[in-house]
């Protein structure tokens, strides 16, 4: 859609836009390119064919290049045609696929170019372009597919049972497809690229959708400056019930992230046995403590505060299951609900009704499935925690490499940021940190939750470029949320 808009609103015709495209390939390809490495060009008659032979017709400068088409010439798209006509010319060997005694043996060591079908496809590869893609699968060679692996529905789950390209490398155009943002198809998609093509932005962005991708300049735009005469008081009281013993640790990363990112005045509520420990590793943030030594068992006065973050290092002890139990009927301004916190609500399912509205719930997998139960796939995991959102009025953060937070209003946002390295104990405890500090500071339940999870990644991100994704720890994530923000607002 948005490819035909600019075709008919912006002065460039479908041939052109399909080069501009087929270019952008090219040069990522080239690059991928090894000395004296053969190219295999599978190709369809639509328009992703016609990217492939483009593309063909560029690499035929650089190396040697094998072109095979699927289907026949009078089911070619015009522009494809055009393509198809344009590499005749450089008496590039060109084969078509009738039959499958005709798919070819692919030398090993070569560089496949998968550009069959799009993401139009809406039904299961079958007959020659399924026999095509394994064949392209068992060549172990490197695979690039082009805006899509052949076979992979964008916007649908792709039962393993359907034969797909497998790519090493996906050049997609423009945005990346909902089909990439899910665990399940990184074997098939490889390593994503987003290309950008030059389609009209503001067409796409006028389409309807529930789908978003949180995107710097939506970060940048949410975060407001501070303002000279301000002081601790206006940036908001936040209180944090966490900590048990033996888990100090996520009581420290939650207060430093809560303090990194803004919040004017920080309060851990904690176990007695963990006093010396917060006020030492953290002097920033104000203690009062439980009497049990060892874990929650009630609740301190909530009034004046304009947050709560609960979770983090909690245990699930019966009188902490108690405590936020009646954290959710009592609480007098917004909640954050993480780790331990949701855990004691999946041992008492009845406690979901009692979620004050606009409430935000953090859970990675596991604490998601015991909560809301398990799914058979991706897809259906993001669909039923649409509908959580919408049925219990609450903001979801589902943690993940696209961290997906689903809302009141059946929006869903995939975060870009973050890495391999966040996947390490703490991370989500400095996340509920960030989060709650924005909720204190007054953004709303929908601003706080992307933005939250937006910095965290950052943060990671900015991080990893002195550390690796290896040794990464969330302590030296809360170091880098500073300079995350203020990139953010471009200081």
């Amino acid at each position: 859609m948005a490819d035909s808009y600019t075709i008919a609103n912006e002065p460039v015709k479908s041939v052109n836009l399909m080069e501009r495209a087929a270019e952008k390939c090219f040069h990522e390809i080239k690059d991928l390119l090894e000395k004296d490495q053969q190219v295999y060009v599978f190709a369809g008659t639509g328009n992703n064919g016609g990217d492939g032979l483009a593309i063909a017709r560029m690499l035929h400068k650089a190396t040697v290049v094998h072109v095979f088409i699927c289907g026949k010439e009078d089911a070619m798209s015009a522009d494809c045609k055009i393509n198809f006509q344009r590499l005749k010319r450089l008496k590039v060997k060109i084969k078509f696929i009738k039959t499958e005694k005709e798919i070819p043996v692919i030398k090993p060591a070569a560089l496949v170019i998968d550009a069959m079908f799009g993401i139009g496809l809406n039904k299961p590869l079958d007959g020659i372009p399924a026999a095509v893609a394994a064949n392209i699968n068992k060549s172990n060679c490197k695979v690039v597919s082009v805006d899509i692996p052949s076979g992979l529905f964008a916007d649908e789950h792709t039962p393993s049972s359907v034969v797909t390209v497998k790519a090493d490398y996906t050049l997609t155009f423009q945005q990346v497809k909902r089909c990439m943002l899910f665990s399940e198809n990184e074997s098939r998609t490889g390593r994503v690229k987003v290309l950008d093509i030059g389609l009209d932005k503001n067409y796409m962005n006028s389409l309807p959708s529930k789908f978003f991708l949180a995107e710097k300049n939506d970060i940048s735009n949410i975060l407001l400056p501070r303002k000279k005469f301000s002081h601790k008081g206006t940036y908001g009281r936040a209180l944090l019930l966490i900590g048990s013993k033996g888990k100090a640790g996520a009581s420290v990363l939650a207060a430093k992230g809560c303090i990194r990112a803004g919040a004017g005045l920080t309060t851990a509520y904690i176990p007695d046995t963990l006093l010396n420990i917060l006020q030492t590793a953290v002097p920033e943030a104000m203690c009062i403590c439980d009497n049990e030594p060892n874990h929650i068992s009630t609740l301190p006065d909530m009034s004046g505060y304009t947050a709560i973050g609960a979770g983090p290092g909690l245990g699930t002890h019966l009188q902490t299951a108690d405590a936020i139990a009646t954290l959710l009927k009592q609480a007098p301004c917004p909640l954050i609900l993480d780790a331990d916190a949701l855990n004691c609500i999946s041992q008492n399912k009845k406690l979901l009704k009692q979620i004050p509205e606009d409430t935000i719930l953090t859970p990675h997998l596991k604490e998601f499935e015991r909560i809301f139960g398990k799914s058979k796939n991706d897809f259906e995991r993001n669909d039923r925690q649409l509908e959580a959102s919408v049925k219990y009025k609450v903001v979801i953060i589902l943690k993940g490499a696209y961290t997906s937070i689903s809302t009141a209003d059946g929006k869903c946002y995939y975060n870009t940021t973050g890495n391999p390295g966040l996947a390490k104990g703490g991370s989500g405890d400095v996340l509920t940190g960030v989060i709650t500090a924005l909720r204190a500071q007054g953004y709303n339940a929908t601003d706080a939750a992307i933005t939250g999870v937006y910095i965290h990644g950052m943060a990671a991100d900015l991080a990893v470029e002195q550390q690796s994704d290896y040794s990464l720890t969330a302590t030296e994530l809360t170091d880098y949320l500073g300079k995350t923000i203020r990139m953010l607002m471009g200081r």
